[in-house]
Parts: structure tokens; C-alpha cells; sequence
């Protein structure tokens, strides 16, 4: 997966413009599969498509509704380097650190005012900071249904990779479940962190610092 990327930095970072750009590709066959199997694939598609033709509206059907809770809930501290002492301590507290940082220093007042994931992949559609050939290489491969979950294997060139895109049933509807890359993406700042020997302050800072502002 790393090779995908070409190193951490960029993994990282494509991780913060909607936590969509996830990196996967080749054709795969649809043969054999279940019909929750076929709805999980169709919702994929639909998304990729939305996404690769700058259909932001269309591609965020497709993104459970939590993913705005969690948006605003860092929205409201940013500015601030730590939780509120009476909040939980959050399970991924160097990714929290990231978003956060990037809204205060990236996002201007008037899209944080009224923040969604929606305005904000507007927003970057907007700017054509989004490339939409990270999309068009995508595709899924054998599904797995777990209740109202799902997981998928992921291909880029051809290649399968580590990740598992990770699905949520939301009433009749599949939807990536772009929370659950959450864990993934804490894991991946603490082993750049050990490698680079950097402070999760600094690598934060140097992250954010690569990013263009909306």
C-alpha cells in the first residue's frame, strides 16, 4: 500500500481532503456475489463515478451522516491543541490533532461557519484540487457483509493492497464508512512518527504545512 502512495506523507495527507482518497485499482469480477455484495459494489461505483465527475453532491450520498457530527465536533475546537478536559479522550487523538490544525490553518472562516464534509469537497472541487485520476484507478474487490457492515478488498494497478475499505449500512443504503478509516489512519501517524522521530506537534505542523488552502 505504502508503494501506492509513494511514502507516508502523501498517504497522510490524502487522508484530510474528505478522508476519501483512499488509493485502489483494477477490474475485478462481480461474478458469485451476493445480492448485499452486488448493493455494497453499486454504492462504490456510484461514489468513484460521483467523485470523478465533480458531482460533489451525488458522491456524499454515499458518506454516512456521522461523518458531519465528527466534522463539527473538531470544527468547534479548532484553535485549541487539546479536548476539553471533561471530553473522553478520543481513540485517535494524533488524526483529531491533524483535522483540526488543518481547519484553523487551511479553511476559512466562512466554510468553517457552516461546516460539512459536502461543503468542504465542494470547496476543494471548487479550487481543482482534486485530481480526480486518484479516483479513476479505483476498484473494489471480494466483499465481505457482516450484519449492516461491510468490507472490501482494494486494488490499485492492478495490485491488491492492504486496505479494506470499510462499508456501513445506513437504512437500505451502503455507504463507505470513512469513520472506520479513523484507526487505520492513527496507526500509520504513530509508525511515521517512530520513523522520522518527530513529536506527533511537529508532524502535525509539517502535514498541514503541505496542504493548500481552501
Amino acid at each position: 500500500l505504502m508503494a501506492c502512495f509513494h511514502g507516508y506523507d502523501r498517504l497522510l495527507l490524502a487522508l484530510i481532503p474528505g478522508l476519501l482518497a483512499i488509493g485502489a485499482a483494477s477490474s475485478c469480477s462481480r461474478m458469485g456475489q451476493t445480492n448485499e455484495q452486488a448493493q455494497v459494489t453499486r454504492a462504490f461505483e456510484s461514489w468513484k463515478n460521483a467523485m470523478i465527475n465533480h458531482q460533489t453532491d451525488q458522491a456524499m450520498a454515499y458518506i454516512p451522516r456521522h461523518v458531519d457530527d465528527y466534522l463539527n465536533a473538531l470544527n468547534s475546537g479548532a484553535g485549541n491543541s487539546a479536548p476539553a478536559a471533561n471530553a473522553p479522550p478520543s481513540p485517535w487523538p494524533g488524526v483529531d490533532l491533524l483535522l483540526r490544525t488543518a481547519l484553523e490553518k487551511k479553511v476559512p472562516a466562512d466554510l468553517r461557519s457552516n461546516l460539512t464534509l459536502g461543503a468542504l469537497m465542494q470547496r476543494i472541487a471548487d479550487r481543482r484540487l482534486f485530481n480526480p485520476r486518484d479516483v479513476r484507478e479505483i476498484a473494489l474487490g471480494r466483499v465481505l457483509i457482516n450484519g449492516n457492515r461491510a468490507s472490501a478488498e482494494v486494488y490499485y494497478q492492478g495490485t491488491l493492497t492492504a486496505l479494506r475499505l470499510p462499508f456501513l449500512k445506513e437504512g437500505d443504503a451502503w455507504k463507505i464508512d470513512v469513520m472506520a478509516l479513523l484507526p487505520y489512519a492513527e496507526v500509520l501517524m504513530r509508525v511515521d512518527r517512530a520513523i522520522k522521530g518527530e513529536t506527533q506537534a511537529q508532524q502535525v505542523d509539517q502535514l498541514v504545512s503541505k496542504l493548500p488552502s481552501l
